[in-house]
């Protein structure tokens, strides 16, 4: 409000609210009721009521003639900026490579001819109403950029055809008799130790020796 010079009239009189307090009950009962009875459900058509038919009757109806014939309309500062009031407005911190992400979009800013990089530094990021990006440098003015454009990160979904096929490339799951755990180990030498002692007993029984004697 401050920015356009826009400026506030408060009522001081118990008259002055009264008449605000009354337009607005006649705006919410009245103009309801007349949306309701015309079938009227949508902004569109509602807009179109409002401006073409309810206003100028409500005019007609309730207008008087003003004492001050001087307009009370007035034109904006000649400074005054409007696309960059009437806007979305961030501020942001430069980031190390030089970028700023504002409303989900990254922007790239460009060097000048007086600095290279605007890191760390402060910046003012207008939208416009037409889709549009500028940068404002409380110093530097507005800042040249470009867009970058948006990537989807989301990791790409896999069939499960396709996994089974990468894992057989990579030898993932097959069984390689060379390579034991090493509890594959100890079973392997429990079990040479059993038929080692068997062979060992089996050899002194046939020739009637007795280990040890």
């Amino acid at each position: 409000m401050k920015e356009p010079g826009i400026g506030l009239i408060f009522a001081h009189s118990p008259q002055a609210r009264g008449r605000g307090e009354r337009i607005n009950g006649t705006f919410h009962d009245r103009l309801v009721s007349e949306l309701r009875l015309r079938g009227i459900n949508n902004t569109r058509d509602a807009t179109v009521y409002l401006n073409q038919t309810f206003i100028p009757g409500y005019c007609r109806r309730f207008g008087v003639e003003q004492e001050d014939k001087v307009s009370a309309w007035r034109s904006p500062p000649h400074e005054t900026d409007i696309l960059n009031i009437l806007c979305k407005r961030f501020q942001r911190t430069v980031k190390n490579d030089n970028t700023i992400s504002a409303n989900g979009q990254i922007i790239q800013l460009l060097p000048t001819r007086s600095r290279p990089r605007f890191v760390r530094a402060k910046v003012t990021v207008n939208l416009w109403v037409d889709g549009s990006w500028h940068i404002f440098h409380p110093t530097a003015g507005e800042l040249p950029c470009e867009l970058i454009e948006k990537r989807d990160h989301k990791p790409k979904e896999v069939s499960g055809t396709q996994q089974t096929e990468a894992a057989e490339k990579l030898g993932i799951g097959k069984h390689d008799e060379n390579v034991h755990t090493p509890f594959t180990h100890a079973i392997r030498d429990r079990a040479v130790l059993t038929g080692n002692i068997a062979r060992y007993q089996n050899m002194f029984t046939t020739q009637n020796i007795t280990p040890g004697g």
